[in-house]
Formats: structure tokens, C-alpha cells, sequence
């Protein structure tokens, strides 16, 4: 930069005639031989000076092999914006002419065919009595800068774990894609599933490398035009244009039957699962924005749908959303209004018939639409964030409930809470339930945690654990819907489980498929043989009652002895089984299990 100050000054401030000039030539010379910067003089299109340091740069020995070249004897044919050297190194001589001196980047052309970028500044020398000029050029080799400001820029653009090209990047394809006005453009947005308990389980080491190859998996089988880019942490976007939206669709499901596999990432094997949203341009959407949306919101349907899913994104799904939204609000209003009670379904003694204890189970009364099952809200609760808020209220609920069945002498063993992985996730289960405890005086030893085999199978280090100080601090687990899942008993062996409850859809099939009662009979022995306490689910039939005492479990729950009653009813069912005990039966109820 000093030299190129410098050079202004010595410009001559009035016209030159050709000796003064050469005269001229002769004091830049003395001045400017030793700079680090290029430096020459034109003159009529012609080199007639240049110092050793662009003979050097441009890859010329001596000084004097440029003398007599023109510009673009050392230019490529094109400059990096496509137009001509020649075209536009008149518009950069006109503007330094006009202005009297122009600063602009060009990319040279070395003798050995190597380019040089450069940053020039031209300073208009005008000469006596010619409708000419004379050009002081002083020239800055750039080109390192230019590999650190690529570098940055690539960055910038690029997903530094996969190489692929980062949400900035698909936002700006997606842009570029809808400026040229493609006849049709979609998305498809893809997810791992049970990505943030596989991190837990593994480390983030083995989660990023898992990464690495669904984007391998994903990058092989992409569509003719197809660009892939990851958007967030564990998810991938794939902008395709002028495609079918059928055959775009039959693109995702393969791709998430391919992703449905196991992989072997440094010794550990892991299975991997996908979902997968679509969302298609249409006249009325012409955003990028509402186009990223829908393919996330129909990814985040796919989620809910159940694992290895895809779903599209239509007015139909943007109507339930809605749907769901109002809900959303109301279960809000529910929370802080407490219109959330607790129903009990009776849990049996199989051999003596009487009720040991119980399940809570919540109920929604619904200002509008009246008493309401889990089924219609808690999908939209765990979806909305609002299932810890309602799973620690009925945590209380129940503790409170237990305080008044002991304070009447009730002989229940414990009472089941159903525990969502929403509140596993949230890390603070154990400070709440104890708490609960304390506040009501309830000992550990009353309630009995339940966790899906499903949870268990999704869910990491972190869920065990929090098991372990349950269990710990007296509270029982037990595994509600087992054999749903496909665990084994070798896991189970390794985690605080005391009671395992066999899924109802095996014991509803006893008497039409022999299958099951053997399903039933290795699940009871299994169990046993790890000191676990077994209940039946959906008791319905006297011969499923008779069936599942005869294999020695030791407890049931269904519609046939009671359906989730109110606590008064609840009561009332424990009284009179205690009071009216079969005389059929042998054991004492200080022997039941």
C-alpha cells in the first residue's frame, strides 16, 4: 500500500511529451526496482517498463522479456466473471483514464501457464500533444489471500463432519433452484431415528461416524440432479428438481429401506433406522422458507407415524396440524387448571383372586368434549413438550392417592405410574418422584415405575441410570407391553427390573394360536429364572384367567375382574374381594407375592 501511495505522488500532475516520459520511466525505475509489488509501464498498449519483481511473479527471467508485450499476452482468455480479458481490460483502462486512476482484481496468466491473481492499481499518465496516455500499473500478488478467502467461503457453506454442503448452502440451492423457474421442485428431508439415545449409548464418536455413513448410504442412491446437504445435527435434505412426485416418493422409501440396516462403526454394531418428510412446489408455494417447513413438519409427522416412515406433506396433514395446534393450547390451559384425575384398574393376585394392587391411569375432563382417554391427547402432548408437566402432576396425583388407601388400612402392595420418555429425557424423574413422595409421606416401597420395552431398547445410559436410583431409593420397575419390543433377556438381565407385564395382544390370542401360549410360557419361566414377578395384561376370558395361573404367574390385570374404575370404586372392589375371599383358594394374603 505505501508503494501504491507513493506512486500517486510521483505521477506527473501535467502532460509528458514522449522524451519527458522517457525520462520519467527512468526515475520510477531508480524508485520502485526494489518493490515487492509488480510494477510497469504501458504505452500504447505496449510493456515499455516493468521491474523484477513482475518478471518474477509472471514467470519471465529478465525484465526484458515483457518489454514490448501487451496486457493480454499475459492474461487468460477470460477473467473468473466470464467476460473477455480483452473486453474488459479497456472498460479498467477507460475507468482509469476517465478518473485518473482505477483499483480493481485480474487474474494473470504466467509464462508457465500458472494464474496469478493479482490486485492492480492503474494511474493515467497523460502525454503532450497525443490523444494518448501512459499506464503505471502497480500490481499485488493476491493469490494466497484468495485460497484462504475460498477456503472460508467453502466453510462457510460446508458440513464440516460429512463434507457435504451445510443448511446455508441447501437454503441458497433451494433459492437458486426457484429463481430459474424450475417447472418442479421437492424436498425430502430425513431423519435418523433414536439418533440422540444411540449418542448415549455409544459416545459421540461412534454417533458421528454413523453420520457419516447414512450420508454415504444416502449420496449412492441419489436421483439424476439430486443435491444432498446436511441440515441440522442427524438430519439430511435432498433438493431434487423437475421430477415426478411419485417417483420422488418411491425414491424416499427405498432410500429409508436402505437406512434400515446394521452397521459395523469401529466394533460396535448398530442399527439404524430413517423417516423421511416430502413437500413438492406447487403455484400457490414459491417460498423457500414454507418449502423447508413442510418437508420438516412431514419428516416430524413420519417420527410420530412409528419408525422407517415416510410421509408427504398435503392440505389434509397442514388441517390435523392445525387441529393438533388448538389442542395443544387446551392441554395448556388443562395443565393449569388441573382438569387432569386418575382412574385405577385393579392389579390381581392370580392364585387367590385378590387385588394387590393397582395401575393409575390419567383421564382428560375436557370442558367441551367431556372425559377424555390417553389416547386422544397424550400423542400431542409428548409432540408439544407438555407430557413432563402432566406425568409430574399425575406423580403426585398418585401419591396422594396412596396416602389416603394407606391412612384406610387398604392391603395393596404397590400402585403402577406410567413414566414417558419425555420425562426420562428431562434428566430431573428421580428429584420429582421423591419429592412427591416426601410431600405426601408415601414410602418408596408403595409405587411402581413403568417403562415401555421400547423405551428401553431407544433409550441410552441415561435412562438406566435414572432406573438405578429408582430402584435404589425402594421403588419397583417393571416393563409394561413386553414382547413388543424383541429384547432379550440377556439385556434385561443387566437392568433394575423387578416385574415383567406380558402385551395383551398374546394373551388375548391364547385360545386361537398355539404360538402364543408357547410365547407365554418361555416369557414366565425366562422371567422367573431372573427372579422377576410376572403380570398377564388384558385378562378378558376365564380361560385366559385359568391359563396363565396354571403356567405360575403370579399376577393379571383386564377387564375381566375390572376396567379402570374411580379411586371411591377402586376401594370398594378391594374391600369386598378381601371380605368375600373364595373359599377355593389355600393361600393367606401374608403369602402373596
Amino acid at each position: 500500500m505505501e508503494h501504491q501511495k507513493l506512486a500517486r505522488f510521483v505521477i506527473p500532475q501535467k502532460q509528458l511529451t514522449e522524451q519527458a516520459l522517457l525520462d520519467y520511466l527512468e526515475v520510477i525505475r531508480i524508485v520502485f526496482s526494489a518493490s515487492p509489488d509488480m510494477m510497469w509501464v504501458t504505452y500504447q498498449g505496449r510493456f515499455l517498463w516493468c521491474n523484477q519483481m513482475a518478471a518474477n511473479q509472471l514467470g519471465y527471467g529478465s525484465t526484458e522479456e515483457l518489454i514490448g508485450l501487451s496486457p493480454s499476452d499475459i492474461s487468460p482468455k477470460y477473467q473468473p466473471n466470464q467476460q473477455t480479458s480483452t473486453n474488459l481490460a479497456k472498460k479498467m483502462i477507460d475507468s482509469a483514464i476517465k478518473y485518473g486512476y482505477h483499483r480493481f482484481e485480474w487474474v494473470h496468466q504466467a509464462k508457465t501457464g500458472e494464474l496469478v491473481q493479482s490486485e492492480v492499481t492503474l494511474n493515467a499518465v497523460p502525454i503532450e500533444n497525443e490523444n494518448d496516455v501512459a499506464l503505471f500499473a502497480v500490481g499485488r500478488d493476491i493469490s494466497l489471500e484468495k485460497q484462504v478467502e475460498d477456503k472460508l467461503r467453502l466453510s462457510e457453506y460446508t458440513d464440516t463432519l460429512t463434507g457435504l454442503p451445510n443448511r446455508a448452502a441447501l437454503v441458497q440451492r433451494i433459492g437458486q433452484q426457484m429463481a430459474i423457474d424450475t417447472q418442479q421442485l421437492s424436498l425430502v428431508c430425513i431423519g435418523a431415528d433414536g439418533f440422540r439415545a444411540l449418542n448415549e449409548e455409544y459416545g459421540l464418536r461412534i454417533g458421528d461416524k454413523v453420520l457419516v455413513r447414512i450420508a454415504e448410504i444416502i449420496a449412492d442412491s441419489l436421483p439424476s440432479d439430486g443435491y444432498l446437504g446436511r441440515f441440522t445435527g442427524d438430519t439430511f435434505l435432498v433438493v431434487i428438481p423437475n421430477q415426478r412426485a411419485d417417483l420422488i416418493e418411491a425414491w424416499a422409501k427405498e432410500i429409508i429401506i436402505r437406512l434400515n440396516q446394521r452397521l459395523y462403526v469401529d466394533g460396535v454394531d448398530v442399527l439404524t433406522c430413517a423417516s423421511a418428510g416430502l413437500s413438492h412446489m406447487t403455484a400457490q408455494l414459491h417460498s423457500t422458507r414454507a418449502l423447508l417447513h413442510q418437508a420438516e413438519v412431514a419428516m416430524k409427522q413420519a417420527k410420530r407415524l412409528g419408525r422407517c416412515k415416510v410421509h408427504c406433506y398435503s392440505a389434509e396433514m397442514a388441517a390435523q396440524m392445525a387441529k393438533e395446534q388448538g389442542l395443544a393450547h387446551q392441554l395448556k390451559q388443562a395443565i393449569n387448571n388441573q382438569e387432569f384425575f386418575l382412574v385405577y384398574q385393579p392389579i390381581f393376585h392370580l392364585q387367590s383372586g385378590m387385588i394387590t394392587g393397582a395401575e393409575a391411569l390419567i383421564r382428560w375432563r375436557h370442558p367441551e368434549r367431556g372425559v377424555l382417554t390417553p389416547a386422544d391427547f397424550i400423542p400431542q402432548a409428548e409432540a408439544r413438550g407438555l407430557i413432563v408437566d402432566i406425568g409430574n402432576q399425575v406423580i403426585d396425583m398418585a401419591c396422594a392417592q396412596v396416602r389416603s388407601w394407606i391412612d384406610q388400612g387398604l392391603p395393596l402392595q404397590h400402585t403402577s405410574i406410567n413414566i414417558s420418555v419425555k420425562q426420562i429425557e428431562n434428566g430431573d424423574l428421580v428429584e420429582v418422584i421423591q419429592a412427591a413422595l416426601e410431600r405426601h409421606h408415601v414410602p418408596a416401597e408403595s409405587l411402581e415405575i413403568e417403562v415401555t420395552e421400547t423405551m428401553l431398547l431407544q433409550h441410552g445410559k441415561s435412562m438406566v441410570a435414572q432406573l438405578w436410583q429408582l430402584r435404589q431409593l425402594g421403588i419397583a420397575i417393571a416393563i409394561d407391553d413386553f414382547g413388543t419390543g424383541y429384547s432379550s433377556f440377556a439385556r434385561l438381565k443387566n437392568l433394575p427390573v423387578d416385574r415383567v407385564k406380558i402385551d395383551r395382544s398374546f394373551i388375548s390370542e391364547l385360545e386361537r394360536d398355539e404360538r402364543n401360549s408357547s410365547i407365554v410360557q418361555a416369557i414366565v419361566s425366562l422371567a422367573h429364572n431372573l427372579d422377576m414377578v410376572v403380570t398377564a395384561e388384558g385378562i378378558e376370558s376365564h380361560y385366559q384367567y385359568q391359563y396363565m395361573k396354571s403356567q405360575g404367574c403370579e399376577a393379571g390385570q383386564g377387564y375381566l375382574v375390572s376396567p379402570p374404575v374411580p379411586a371411591v370404586k377402586f376401594e370398594y372392589l378391594v374391600k369386598q374381594r378381601w371380605q368375600q375371599r373364595e373359599h377355593d383358594l389355600e393361600l393367606e394374603p401374608t403369602e402373596l407375592r
